[in-house]
């Protein structure tokens, strides 16, 4: 694993506001597949129901969409908009921790597919989702650096 496509990864990580609050944490980038792992722990703001644990459908859309985008944004090297995003839900995916696997399927010169598994602490697949993010250099927001 380069440390360029490590680096960059904990940067889309780290980045976002929207991060601070979810706290996914990078796990991992495979040169070989362009594959991007992240995890994400889970914590009682994260509850489906205030009667028991598991994790709303909606933290488990937001790291499709994290992890999709990483993958993306490491393939083209920079930001790259969410188009859309389809879900499948598959079961309920209980307290612990949640596993995005995210990898690129298709990078053009306007638009990019991913392909996202989402799996339980038990290694169980809980959702999979498909993520098409803009690659054309002018969607793509300007970096700032300090």
């Amino acid at each position: 694993m380069s440390a360029t496509a490590m680096d960059r990864l904990r940067h889309e990580m780290e980045r976002p506001p929207f991060h601070h609050f979810l706290k996914p944490e990078a796990k991992s980038v495979d040169e070989a597949t362009g594959a991007v792992t992240i995890t994400l722990q889970y914590r009682p703001e994260f509850a489906r129901s205030p009667d028991g644990p598991g994790f709303h459908g909606g933290i488990i859309a937001s790291l499709i969409d994290i992890a999709g985008h990483a993958a993306v944004a490491i393939r083209i090297g920079r930001m790259a908009p969410t188009i859309d995003l389809r879900i499948d839900y598959l079961r309920v995916a209980p307290d612990g921790h949640l596993t995005a696997t995210a990898k690129v399927i298709r990078a053009g010169r306007t638009l990019a597919l991913a392909d996202i598994e989402i799996t339980d602490r038990d290694d169980r697949l809980v959702a999979v989702g498909r993520g098409t993010f803009s690659t054309a250099a002018s969607t793509a927001a300007p970096t700032t650096t300090a």
